[in-house]
């Protein structure tokens, strides 16, 4: 009998990819599912009905995993105490210390383990991409994702590392990582901003959607003076996803962007792996992020 691996990614309210990543990881976990002979099934859910989502499609029918990408780390955590020795589990993109007992005890014969993308190498690559073309003592609104999500706290800190020490960095936290919350995040920044006399050189979104959607808001200002500043300040996005971010960035409607490569699929791989020769899963393993164009880290990697 075929195996059945049931893959849960983050969604929106209407049960939809929250951008082109998410559809990626469709794609790839499905084409590792069919080369390996699986039943691979793909949900989308928001953080709030992720658990839900999880408890349900096991009601339905068993599965020998459950690939999830949980929204939070709250939502990780209940996750694994509820699957915990009923079936096999791979974390996408989620990583905590608590983690760890679980995994080490997870249950005979069961596969469990985390991928993650490199998300402080994804930071440290955002960081050096505008340290490339900023001028000195310049100022960067970041927008990040949600600080429920350990990617963007991870991201910040890993940007944090790597810009100059002459460079003031201004954040603004988004709901989700979609163009309208880039919007949203933008707004909410801008209106303490507004009052104030820096000037913004770049913005930097932990996704495309977010710079996008940031940019968009800078240009829809009430001040011209401010909007005039915010259309010549620089893009640089996460994603480099082809079909937007690529193609935001090649059209040159963002300067750079970090090509975060799927991992669904090598979720999948792992789990193959794993049922045919018995190889354990890592408790954390990583994903790979390159520099879109390659030479928009300024030759640093």
């Amino acid at each position: 009998m075929a195996k059945r691996v049931f893959v849960l990614l983050i969604g929106d309210t209407d049960g939809k990819a929250v951008d082109l990543y998410q559809h990626l990881q469709e794609k790839d976990a499905l084409a590792e599912g069919r080369a390996a002979g699986y039943e691979v099934d793909v949900v989308w859910a928001t953080s709030f009905d992720q658990y839900g989502a999880v408890r349900k499609r096991l009601a339905a029918s068993p599965v020998d995993a459950v690939v999830a990408e949980p929204a939070s780390i709250a939502t990780a955590g209940l996750i694994l105490k509820d699957l915990q020795g009923r079936t096999g589990i791979v974390l996408l993109n989620a990583w905590d210390p608590s983690f760890e007992p679980f995994l080490a005890s997870w249950g005979d014969g069961l596969p469990a383990g985390t991928i993650s993308q490199p998300q402080g190498q994804i930071g440290q690559i955002q960081g050096r991409q505008l340290c490339a073309v900023v001028p000195q003592g310049a100022d960067i609104l970041v927008v990040t994702g949600p600080s429920r999500s350990s990617a963007a706290r991870e991201r910040l800190e890993g940007l944090r590392s790597t810009i100059r020490p002459d460079v003031t960095l201004h954040t603004t936290e988004a709901g989700q990582w979609s163009e309208t919350d880039g919007i949203l995040a933008f707004n909410s920044w801008y209106g303490v901003f507004k009052s104030r006399r820096e000037e913004i050189h770049a913005i930097a979104g932990q996704s495309d959607d977010l710079a996008v959607g940031a940019g968009k808001g800078g240009a829809a200002v009430a001040s011209s003076e401010h909007a005039r500043m915010f259309g010549q300040a620089r893009l640089f996005g996460v994603g480099a996803c082809p079909g937007y971010g690529r193609e935001m960035v090649d059209a040159g409607k963002l300067t750079a962007s970090v090509t975060v490569r799927p991992n669904a699929g090598m979720a999948v791989a792992r789990l193959k792996r794993f049922w045919n020769d018995g190889k354990p899963l890592p408790a954390q393993a990583s994903s790979e992020a390159f520099p879109y164009p390659a030479g928009s880290v300024g030759g640093a990697g």
